[in-house]
């Protein structure tokens, strides 16, 4: 495995990264009755006997009254549009939220790059971002001369939608007073010019450097350091107090809008900066902090120097002053297997080329332009307010990664276990063991293969993970049968996980009958003030948010839907797993390391299980 197999197309070939978007399928649009069927089982983990029939009573009135009214104003969209969930879930699942970007919307990821020879030492402060830009703008130049390969799944049987790459880089999330825009300024050579420069943050002060040469080539690693260290003695060795205006970025929605539009109406000079800012391929943040461990790596590439984060901004890289990098990316713009592809890209980009030679001088001697905005007394009142808000963000979220060294995805499959199935089934009991309940849990199911496709949900708390949980916990219970009881709640995973895969999960269904009478002025039906509907993480109460992320060391997390909830993270390595888990550290309910330590203290048990179980291979 190597970068050219997986992202280069062959020079003679004639297909292109975007050539197969317009043809993918029409995205499925499922028959009532069965969402509602599949929904009705869902619930039985959740709800008492008298709970789930009085649910059974709402649900065939929804069946025939409303919702048939309801599942035709969509039948008739999906006739339309062969996406009719995709602006609602932009506009409604996204942009309408009103809260911070940072800690509540953004993905992170912590960059391993010392496993692949850029150690995580002082002296790379600035080689490492040095490094990483110059990967980017090759994977940028990529995507913009459409030589990327296009997905597709091993057998080449799916296809998938290449259409979030386009939000990838020089793209921005623009807030408004009641709804938030996307608004995307790439594009690829056939389609005319696009913005190349970077804007680098350093002390809450901002700058422009180019991202390319003269000949339209991307900079050096050498090129970009040069800049780089200018930036760090603009800013270190001067006295001046930076303006804080990033700052502003990081406050609600609302709020922000007014003081952007606020912004751009007091001066050409600011509302062409705004712009700049906006339309560049991407950040690069460096930071002061020095993360002692991949746990604290992790929580301050969320946090961390939030003065220095453009936060609408679709992705950017963080750099630390020990020399650790992470990087982030704003949910609305792309899904998390967009920030997985880039990564790994780049890591592998550093295995087989090296670490550049420093001792190379640079071709290029750019300085850097620095962006210095017009202020008057209201701004810096809302710049002043905003540090104390900024202040206490700080540690909202806690969290923890790290690698489980016991077994990995090897050990799973030589038991016939799918190792996702696996996992969640762990995390379920994990959840069960630390909290005496059943969550309602989330595991992102991939849309890509249809037409601007993005996510679904599979609900992976199953009444079949409900008896295997419970049979865990009974000390009557003998290993064959708690073996059993495994294998038929992962098994079951699998066909949920497939199921959602296909179309017909559930959520998305829901969401987009909620969806059509609330564009159409019908009342929102009772379904969705139904107690069960909520309990079963309908309306985003999903306890546990959970997500695979593959199978190399990138791991990144997103923070958790409840308040009361969990983000968990992994990827399964042939002989261990890397997990990454988030709670609020305002709830008194959860432990980020307690729920941490019981997943591991699972994972053992589970092993030993299935080492003492005569349970054959295959059920």
């Amino acid at each position: 495995m190597n970068r050219e197999s997986i992202y280069y197309l062959p020079a003679e070939s004639s297909e292109s990264t975007f050539c197969y978007d317009e043809d993918r399928p029409p995205l499925p649009l499922p028959k009532l009755d069965h969402t509602l069927k599949r929904y009705l089982e869902s619930l039985k983990p959740f709800g008492t006997v008298e709970e789930l029939e009085n649910t059974k009573k709402i649900i065939e009135t929804f069946r025939k009254g409303v919702g048939a009214k309801l599942q035709a104003i969509l039948e008739e969209k999906a006739a339309k549009e062969k996406n009719w969930v995709d602006k609602w879930w932009e506009d409604y699942a996204y942009c309408t939220l009103r809260m911070a970007l940072i800690p509540y919307c953004v993905m992170v990821q912590p960059l391993l790059l010392d496993a692949v020879g850029l150690e995580a030492i002082p002296d790379n402060f600035l080689k490492g971002p040095a490094t990483c830009l110059h990967h980017n703008m090759v994977f940028w130049k990529l995507l913009r001369t459409e030589r990327l390969r296009p997905i597709a799944s091993a057998d080449k049987k799916n296809v998938f939608s290449a259409d979030l790459y386009r939000r990838l880089y020089n793209t921005v999330r623009t807030p408004g007073i009641e709804m938030d825009k996307v608004e995307s300024y790439f594009r690829t050579e056939k389609e005319g010019p696009c913005p190349s420069h970077i804007v680098v943050l350093y002390g809450g002060r901002i700058f422009k450097i180019p991202g390319l040469d003269a000949e339209g080539d991307p900079l050096s690693p050498q090129d970009f350091l040069f800049t780089l260290q200018q930036i760090q003695v603009k800013v270190e060795g001067s006295s001046v107090k930076h303006a804080g205006v990033p700052a502003l970025t990081n406050d609600d929605r609302t709020s922000w809008a007014r003081n952007r539009q606020h912004l751009i109406e007091l001066s050409a000079r600011n509302k062409s900066m705004v712009r700049e800012i906006e339309e560049a391929v991407a950040l690069m943040i460096l930071d002061t902090h020095c993360p002692k461990n991949y746990s604290d790596l992790a929580q301050l590439a969320l946090t961390g120097d939030i003065h220095s984060k453009w936060t609408d901004k679709s992705c950017g890289t963080i750099a630390f002053k020990n020399g650790q990098m992470g990087c982030y990316g704003e949910h609305c713009c792309y899904d998390g297997s967009i920030s997985m592809s880039i990564s790994l890209y780049v890591m592998m980009s550093i295995a087989e080329e090296g670490v550049p030679d420093w001792d190379i001088p640079p071709k290029h001697l750019i300085l850097p332009e620095e962006l210095v905005f017009d202020l008057d007394d209201t701004l810096r009142g809302e710049i002043a307010r905003m540090e104390t808000v900024i202040d206490e963000m700080q540690n909202c979220v806690v969290v923890s990664m790290d690698q489980f060294q016991d077994y990995g995805k090897a050990f799973m499959k030589k038991h016939k276990i799918h190792p996702d199935a696996y996992v969640q089934t762990a995390l379920l009991l994990t959840y069960y063991r630390l909290h005496g309940t059943f969550a309602p849990t989330y595991e992102t199911a991939m849309m890509r293969q249809f037409y601007k496709g993005r996510t679904e949900t599979c609900r992976s708390c199953s009444i079949e993970a409900v008896r295997f949980m419970e049979a865990m916990e009974t000390a009557s219970t003998t290993d064959a049968d708690r073996a059993k009881l495994f294998k038929v709640a992962a098994n079951r995973q699998m066909e949920l996980m497939n199921e959602a895969r296909k179309g017909n999960g559930i959520d998305r269904h829901l969401f987009g009958l909620w969806c059509a009478a609330y564009d159409n002025g019908i009342p929102i039906p009772e379904l969705y003030d139904d107690p069960l509907y909520s309990k079963s993480g309908g309306g985003g109460n999903f306890i546990l948010s959970t997500s695979t992320l593959g199978y190399t060391i990138n791991c990144g997390y997103v923070a958790p839907m409840c308040m009361d909830g969990y983000g968990c993270f992994y990827t399964m390595l042939e002989d261990c797993i890397w997990a990454i888990f988030s709670a609020y550290r305002d709830s008194s309910v959860t432990s980020c390391h307690k729920f941490q330590q019981t997943f591991h203290q699972v994972m053992v048990d589970l092993k030993n299980l299935l080492g003492r179980s005569d349970l054959p291979n295959k059920l």
